[in-house]
C-alpha cells in the first residue's frame, strides 16, 4: 500500500472519465467578434458521434446549427458543428451531449460564447454527467456481472488448487455464475441503451453495440463451456475448467477495458492495475463464495483441505486487493478534500471500510479457527456466511462506482450561478424551494425541497414532477420533468426544459397518495441585460426607449401617458437607418410586481412594424417581453423594465 501511494503521488496522474470537454473553440465564456463558422469541443474521451450531439442556439432560443454533428476530420475526440453564416451579434448557447466509446457513459452539458459582445454576464455551466445518481439497472445489472464473473474465477481455482478438479457441487457454481454473467451482461447493455436514449435498433449500431458484441463472446464461451463440465471426466474436465476460468478472466478484462480505468492516463498502467484488482477479487471474494458451498456439503477433511488452501491463496489476493484499491483510488480522487465532498470518494470509503471488515473476518478464520480445524467448523462457517455478506454489500459499491463519474477538475470555469424560487400550495399544506442552475436557457439543473408549510420538515413524495410554460409562447406546449428522490431527502434531474430566455411557469406536482399537492412556482432565466437608449422629454410627451435587439434590428417603445394606471405600450421595430421593420406577427407580455405574466391583446396601428396595446400599469417597475417575427420568417425577442412616470 505505501509503494502504491508513492507511485500515485509522484506519477500526478490526471483522470478524464466519462467524454467531457477539455477545450472548446469558441472558448468557453469568450468573445469573437466575427461569428466563427463552427462550433467544436475536444473530449477526454472519444464520443461515440451518432450517439452525440451539439446544439447552438441564440439569445431567443432559436437554433443556429446548419447541419449535423460530426467528427473532426483527423481528430476523433474533437466534435464539431457547422453554423448558419451571418450570425449577428449576440450570446450563443452550446448544449451537447455525449456517449463515450471507452465506458459507455452520457454526459451533457452547456456553456456561453458571445459574438461582438460580452459573454461574462451569462453564467455557464460545467459539466454535467446524466443523472445525478446511477440508474438502479445499471448498478443491480453491473453487480450481477461481477457476482458472476468473480464466483467463477473463485470456483475454478478453489476446485483446481484444492481438489485438481471442481468437484460436482462446484460445477453447478460455476453454471449458475455463469448464467449471472450473462444476464447481467445483458443488463449492462439495456441501462446503457437507455441512459443513451436509445432503442435496440440503433444500440447494434452504435459503439454500444459493438461493446456488447465483444462482452457477449466470453459470456457464450463461459455458459457453453460451464454446462459441457457437469459430465466431463478427465482431460476433457480439466480442459473445460481452463476454457471457463479463461472466459471469465476475458470478461473481467472486457469489462476493465469499457470503464474508468481504460480513460485515464497512462491507460496501460491504469488498466493492468484494474485488472489485477478484480482478479484478485475473484480469488479472493469468489473463493470464500465456492468456500462456503464446499463447507455446507463436503466431508471434515475435504473441508479443512479446502479451507486452508483457500486462506493462503486469500491472503496473497488481499495484499493484490488493498495496493490496486489504494493507487487506483489516488489517481481517480486526486485529493484529498474530493474523499470526503464527492458522491465518488464516499463510495470509495464505504468500499474501503467493508474490505477492512472482510480483512478482519479473514484474520479471524486463518489465525484463529482454521488452526483449529475440525473443533471449530461450525465457528468458521457462521464468519465465512459473514465474510460473504459484507462482500455482497463491497461488490455493490463497486457496482455504484463504475456508473459514478470521477471528481475530475475540467478547468478553471466559474462556479455556476443559480436561481432559487420558492411557494406554496393554496391550502397551504406544502412548502417547495425550487433551486435551477444555471439558471440560463439551455440545460440546467432542477433541485427541489418539498417541506411541511407548518412543521418545516422533510416530505418524502411517492413522486416529484416539474411541468414548464412559458407564458408568452403558447404554442411551445407544456415540457415535463420527472425528478429523482437523492440521499439527502431533495428531488433533482437535469434538462433543457427551459429552452428559451425568459419567465417561465412551473407547475411542482407533489405526488403522496391522497396528500398530493400542486404548487405553482414563476421565474426568469438569467439573460444580459439589453441595450437601452432613453430620450426623455419635456411637456406632456411620454419617454421614448430604444432597445437594440441585434445590429440590425432595434425596437422602440413607449408607454402613453406613462403613468400608474390605464396606458398605451406601444412598439415600434426599425432597422438602423430609422426606417419600419415589416412584421408579421409580435406577442407582448407584460409582468407587474409579483404578479402573474399576462400577455396583452395588440393591434396594429400601421402594416408594417407598429404594435399597440392597452395596459393596466401599476407603480413601480414592469417588466414588458417583446417577441415578434419578421416577414421573412426571423425570431427577435427582448424584454425591458419600465417605471412608470420616471
Amino acid at each position: 500500500m505505501a509503494v502504491a501511494l508513492a507511485a500515485a503521488v509522484a506519477g500526478a496522474v490526471s483522470a478524464s472519465a466519462h467524454a467531457l470537454p477539455q477545450s472548446t473553440t469558441p472558448a468557453e465564456g469568450s468573445t469573437v467578434q466575427q461569428a466563427p463558422p463552427s462550433v467544436s469541443i475536444v473530449f477526454g474521451q472519444t464520443p461515440d458521434v451518432g450517439l452525440s450531439s451539439l446544439t447552438v442556439v441564440n439569445g431567443s432560443g432559436t437554433n443556429v446549427d446548419a447541419g449535423p454533428t460530426k467528427a473532426a476530420p483527423g481528430s476523433p475526440l474533437e466534435l464539431q458543428v457547422p453554423l448558419k453564416s451571418h450570425l449577428t451579434k449576440g450570446v450563443y448557447t452550446v448544449t451537447w451531449k455525449t456517449v463515450s466509446t471507452v465506458d459507455g457513459h452520457l454526459a451533457t452539458g452547456s456553456f456561453a460564447f458571445g459574438v461582438g459582445v460580452s459573454a461574462s454576464s451569462v453564467p455557464h455551466t460545467a459539466a454535467v454527467v446524466g443523472a445525478s445518481p446511477p440508474s438502479p439497472l445499471a448498478v443491480v445489472a453491473r453487480l450481477v456481472l461481477f457476482v458472476g464473473l468473480i464466483v467463477v474465477v473463485g470456483a475454478v481455482i478453489l476446485g483446481a488448487y484444492a481438489f485438481g478438479l471442481p468437484p460436482p457441487l462446484l460445477r453447478k457454481v460455476i453454471v449458475a455464475a455463469a448464467i449471472f454473467v450473462v444476464l447481467g451482461t445483458v443488463g449492462v447493455a439495456a441501462a446503457q441503451g437507455l441512459s443513451a436514449g436509445i432503442g435496440p435498433a440503433a444500440l447494434f449500431g452504435s459503439s454500444l453495440g459493438r461493446t456488447l458484441l465483444t462482452r457477449a463472446v466470453p459470456a457464450i464461451v463461459l455458459l457453453i463451456a460451464s454446462l459441457l463440465l457437469l459430465r466431463a471426466q478427465g482431460r476433457g474436465a480439466a480442459l473445460l475448467t481452463v476454457v471457463a476460468g479463461g472466459a471469465a478472466l476475458a470478461g473481467m478484462a472486457i469489462d476493465v477495458l469499457n470503464s474508468h480505468a481504460a480513460a485515464e492516463g497512462p491507460a496501460a498502467l491504469n488498466t493492468f492495475a484494474q485488472v489485477l484488482h478484480v482478479v484478485a477479487v475473484g480469488v479472493w471474494i469468489g473463493g470464500l463464495v465456492a468456500l462456503l458451498v464446499v463447507l455446507r456439503r463436503s466431508s471434515d477433511e475435504r473441508q479443512s483441505h479446502a479451507t486452508r488452501r483457500l486462506s493462503t491463496l486469500a491472503g496473497y489476493g488481499i495484499v493484490v486487493v488493498a495496493s490496486t484499491g489504494v493507487f487506483r483510488a489516488f489517481i481517480e480522487i486526486q485529493t484529498w478534500q474530493n474523499l470526503v465532498t464527492t458522491a465518488f470518494g464516499v463510495l470509495v470509503l464505504l468500499k474501503l471500510g467493508l474490505l477492512i471488515v472482510l480483512a478482519g473476518l479473514g484474520a479471524l478464520n486463518r489465525y484463529g479457527n482454521i488452526p483449529r480445524l475440525p473443533r471449530t467448523l461450525r465457528r468458521l462457517r457462521r464468519v465465512v456466511t459473514t465474510e460473504a455478506l459484507v462482500a455482497l454489500g463491497a461488490l455493490t459499491v463497486a457496482a455504484a462506482l463504475v456508473n459514478v463519474a470521477p471528481p475530475v477538475d475540467y478547468g478553471a470555469a466559474a462556479a455556476p450561478a443559480n436561481i432559487v424560487v420558492s411557494g406554496s400550495d393554496y391550502a397551504q399544506t406544502d412548502k417547495v424551494s425550487l433551486t435551477v442552475t444555471p439558471g440560463v436557457s439551455g440545460f440546467n439543473t432542477f433541485d427541489v425541497r418539498v417541506t411541511d408549510y407548518n412543521s418545516g420538515s422533510s416530505v418524502n413524495a411517492s413522486r416529484v414532477v416539474l411541468q414548464f410554460t412559458q407564458p408568452f409562447r403558447p404554442e411551445l406546449g407544456t415540457s415535463t420533468l420527472t425528478l429523482s428522490h437523492q440521499s439527502d431527502g431533495a428531488y433533482s434531474a437535469h434538462g433543457t426544459n427551459l429552452s428559451l430566455a425568459g419567465i417561465w411557469e412551473i407547475a411542482a406536482i407533489i405526488e403522496n397518495g391522497l396528500n398530493s399537492t400542486e404548487i405553482h412556482l414563476q421565474l426568469t432565466t438569467i439573460t444580459p441585460p439589453p441595450v437601452v437608449q432613453v430620450q426623455r422629454f419635456a411637456g406632456p410627451l411620454p419617454t421614448l426607449y430604444t432597445i437594440t435587439v441585434t445590429p440590425q434590428i432595434q425596437a422602440q417603445v413607449y408607454l402613453d401617458p406613462n403613468k400608474p394606471g390605464a396606458d398605451q405600450w406601444h412598439c415600434t421595430w426599425l432597422d438602423p437607418n430609422g426606417n419600419e421593420i415589416p412584421m408579421a406577427d409580435m406577442t407582448f407580455g407584460m409582468t407587474t410586481p409579483g404578479g402573474t405574466p399576462t400577455i396583452l391583446v395588440k393591434r396594429r396601428l400601421d402594416e408594417i412594424g407598429h404594435f399597440v396595446s392597452d395596459a393596466t400599469v401599476p407603480k413601480g417597475t414592469t417588466r414588458f417581453d417583446l417577441i415578434g417575427t419578421t416577414v421573412s420568417g426571423q425570431t427577435v425577442s427582448t424584454y425591458i423594465n419600465i417605471t412608470p412616470g420616471s
